[in-house]
């Protein structure tokens, strides 16, 4: 069985997404990242793209995101802060 971690998404207005996935794929100004469980600790700015998940049933899902915002993985949490 895969590991999971948590997974939050929050605009300035509102919880867009929050569960636990297996995977996440966000679009960093440097480039695409890939977080799994266990990641290392890291921030990064996250530019307007396509946010992409796995969750624990295995589906694939993808949020459109159109602002600006940060990615910070701590602890087996990932969490997208949009502006």
């Amino acid at each position: 069985m895969a590991k999971i971690f948590q997974f939050s998404i929050y605009s300035s207005d509102k919880a867009i997404y929050e569960g636990q996935v297996v995977s996440l794929i966000a679009p960093s100004e440097s480039g695409y990242l890939g977080v799994l469980a266990d990641h290392a600790p890291i921030a990064a700015k996250l530019k307007p793209g396509i946010i992409t998940f796995k969750d624990i049933t295995g589906k694939t899902a993808s949020i459109s995101v159109e602002t600006q915002g940060y990615l910070e993985v701590l602890q087996n949490k990932a969490t997208v802060l949009l502006g």
